[in-house]
C-alpha cells in the first residue's frame, strides 16, 4: 500500500488532528504527551539517535524487572532498562529508546510510532520523549513501578533535537 504523501500544509493538518497524548492498551487512559516529529528513513533516524547516545531498551521480562528494581533500590543506572508500553495511532510504540543518566530514576525515554503518511516521500515518525525525574510504585505495571516525568516536556524535545 502506498501511504499518503503530504506537503508541509498537509503534514501540519495531519499533526494537528493527532491526540495530545499516548494511551494504555485499551485506549481509555491518557499517558505521556506526544511531543516529537522526526522525518526520515528508519536507518537515518535510528542511526542519528544511536550516535547521539540513545540506546534501545530491553524487553520486559522477569530478569529485566529484577534488574530494574535492583537499580531503583541501589540508585544506580540501567542504560537499557525496559520501558512500559504506550499506545498511539492504534498500536504500541514501534521503537523504544532511552538515554541513561546516573540513576534509573533520572533517564530520558523516547518512543516512536511510524505514521500512516509520508512527508515529501519520506517516512514520518511521531514520538513521545520525556525526562524521568523519579520513580513511584504502581500496581498498573508489570515492573510495579512507573516513572514520574518532568512537566517541562518541551525541554525534553529540545534535548533530543540538540
Amino acid at each position: 500500500t502506498t501511504l499518503p504523501d503530504l506537503d508541509a500544509d498537509g503534514l501540519r493538518r495531519r499533526l494537528e488532528q493527532l491526540p495530545c497524548c499516548t494511551t494504555n492498551a485499551s485506549g481509555n487512559g491518557q499517558g505521556d504527551p506526544l511531543n516529537l516529529v522526526l522525518v526520515g528513513s528508519s536507518g537515518d533516524v535510528l542511526t542519528a539517535l544511536s550516535r547521539a547516545g540513545w540506546t534501545f531498551t530491553h524487553r520486559i521480562d522477569f530478569r529485566t524487572i529484577r534488574k530494574e528494581i535492583g537499580a531503583a533500590i541501589s540508585g544506580s543506572a540501567y542504560p537499557s532498562a525496559p520501558v512500559s508500553s504506550l499506545y498511539a495511532l492504534g498500536r504500541k510504540h514501534d521503537v523504544a529508546m532511552q538515554r541513561g543518566r546516573h540513576t534509573i530514576a533520572q533517564r530520558n525515554h523516547l518512543r516512536l510510532w511510524l505514521a500512516p503518511f509520508q512527508y515529501e516521500g519520506r517516512p514520518v515518525w511521531i514520538g513521545q520523549v520525556s525526562h524521568d525525574i523519579g520513580v513511584k510504585l504502581t500496581s498498573k505495571s508489570a515492573t510495579l513501578t512507573t516513572h514520574v516525568i518532568d512537566p517541562e516536556i518541551d525541554e525534553s524535545r529540545q534535548y533530543v533535537l540538540q
